[in-house]
């Protein structure tokens, strides 16, 4: 894929991928989706310690959209091996947003605490690895199994996708590229940021990144890590193309990010929370940078196999943080209005989808 020219994605076509996504993933994804999501359900109700059941009952409602979101990229997918992806899709989802609320609580040592938690995806992309004490420094460890049931998961799924060898040394350092910008933005409110800026001002040099951007987009790097199993569910991806998948999604994760921190500034503000958004000069300055990762983000995915479905993924992710109520504010409007003018009809179409989608979300029992 390397020196190939960036491919160009008319809006008819991106609107066709998300019509012909749309009916795969209502079809042969989102059934399979619910029915795994219900097993961790019903997991997550087994567990022994009322802290952790709460985290992981808390993440699967609260966080149902993220793993609903995550899995369109399991579209891409060859039927014969989507439904194997979607099993993996999932567990790495649930297990990620669990540990973000695990590894949210206040402890001893939260940098050493995160990363040992961590360890779960180390586990899971590494065949070799032998599971070990994930919750060795937390204060509560009774999960009935519950970590131990998603890393299995995961392994033995992903052991199925046909190009997993060539993929899994990206992922991996994907995943390791999540820990420690999970763990050391929620160290940030007891040892400062200082130590987030630090690691992430080295690793951002030359990236076109300001460093919390970079520290942004590997939090979210998570997507990455399913960009990169949907490549591996095809035959013939190798390491140099997963390479350029990672490269491209951490753009767009760093657009994630960003946006998701604008539009619920007000609500992190008020908890005290971490806040990359704060790091801006001001709003203005954010939504103008924001609107620039999303034209990286859009011409990095250009280059990729199925460019339109990665194409309406970054506009799906657009969509549904500016789709929030809480996106109504003077910067979300601007960062909406800049997109709708750059992507027209596409995007304002995938607006009101996820519109329809949380109006429909917020009538479920």
């Amino acid at each position: 894929m390397t020196g190939k020219a960036p491919c160009t994605v008319s809006a008819p076509r991106v609107a066709a991928g998300l019509v012909r996504a749309q009916l795969q993933y209502w079809t042969t994804v989102a059934p399979k989706v619910r029915q795994e999501l219900s097993v961790w359900q019903r997991l997550a109700q087994g567990i022994d310690d009322p802290v952790l059941r709460a985290h992981a009952l808390g993440k699967l409602t609260t966080e149902r959209g993220n793993t609903e979101g995550v899995a369109t990229l399991c579209t891409l997918a060859p039927r014969r091996h989507r439904r194997v992806l979607v099993t993996a899709t999932v567990a790495i989802q649930v297990m990620y947003d669990y540990l973000d609320a695990v590894t949210e609580q206040p402890v001893e040592n939260p940098l050493r605490n995160g990363r040992q938690l961590f360890r779960t995806f180390a586990v899971a992309l590494t065949p070799t690895e032998r599971p070990v004490d994930y919750y060795r420094y937390h204060p509560q460890r009774e999960d009935g199994g519950y970590l131990d049931a998603l890393v299995a998961c995961c392994r033995r799924s992903i052991a199925e996708l046909p190009s997993i060898a060539a993929v899994l040394p990206i992922a991996r350092d994907a995943a390791q590229r999540f820990r420690e910008a999970q763990v050391r933005s929620h160290a940030v409110a007891e040892h400062g940021p200082d130590q987030l800026r630090g690691w992430a001002s080295a690793q951002a040099t030359g990236k076109g990144l300001t460093w919390w951007e970079w520290a942004g987009g590997s939090a979210a790097s998570v997507l990455a890590v399913h960009a990169l199993l949907s490549g591996a569910a095809e035959v013939g991806t190798t390491r140099r193309a997963a390479a350029q998948i990672d490269r491209a999604y951490l753009l767009a994760c760093a657009f994630t990010t960003m946006l998701d921190s604008l539009v619920d500034d007000s609500r992190d503000a008020a908890a005290g929370s971490h806040r990359y958004i704060a790091y801006y000069e001001n709003e203005d300055c954010a939504a103008r940078r924001i609107v620039a990762l999303a034209g990286r983000a859009g011409a990095a995915v250009r280059t990729l196999p199925h460019p339109s479905h990665h194409a309406m993924t970054v506009a799906g992710i657009a969509a549904f943080y500016l789709s929030a109520p809480a996106a109504r504010t003077r910067a979300g409007r601007a960062v909406a209005g800049d997109l709708r003018r750059e992507h027209g009809a596409v995007f304002v179409s995938i607006l009101a989808i996820m519109r329809l989608w949380r109006r429909a979300q917020r009538r479920l029992p």
